[in-house]
């Protein structure tokens, strides 16, 4: 018997929702590698002169903000449901955001990635984030997503 005739050597492709296992010389995410992310990340936006003023502003005690932000990223990348915050509502109470702030904040983030989180695994972080600046600045800038516009059937 073959190989194409023995049903445990068929190769299934996933569906593309479905991730299959990273190959084996690809590092996996994992908290430790979320931990060292977001303090590159936030010393940066720290030194930054056009985000550490707003973040001096708002951020009273980064070591109650950043386990806020591991938890928030292990939620987003691992699915860990740890962080159950708003970042919306926390946003909207910064006053004078404007589209800069957030195409600077997704710039250093992406430059942040590439530094920090192995190739193969960038686009698990860097997705996300240019879907929340995106969500975000819509939401904050332009007053809010696009309303539904289809109309409501009643049932009857």
């Amino acid at each position: 018997m073959s190989t194409h005739d023995d049903p445990d050597h068929i190769v299934r492709q996933l569906p593309l929702t479905e991730q299959g296992r990273p190959p084996a010389h690809v590092s996996p995410i994992d908290e430790a590698m979320i931990r060292t992310l977001v303090d590159t990340f936030y010393e940066g936006v720290r030194d930054d002169p056009m985000l550490g003023p707003i973040f001096a502003r708002h951020v009273a005690d980064w070591s109650l903000h950043l386990p806020k932000m591991y938890d928030f990223w292990s939620t987003v990348v691992l699915r860990t449901r740890r962080y159950a915050g708003r970042p919306l509502d926390a946003h909207q109470r910064l006053p004078g955001l404007t589209a800069a702030h957030f195409a600077r904040w997704l710039d250093l983030w992406r430059h942040t990635v590439a530094r920090v989180v192995p190739e193969a695994a960038r686009h698990s972080f860097v997705i996300p984030a240019e879907r929340m600046a995106a969500n975000m600045s819509a939401a904050l800038l332009r007053g809010g997503p696009a309303k539904d516009q289809t109309p409501h059937i009643r049932a009857q």
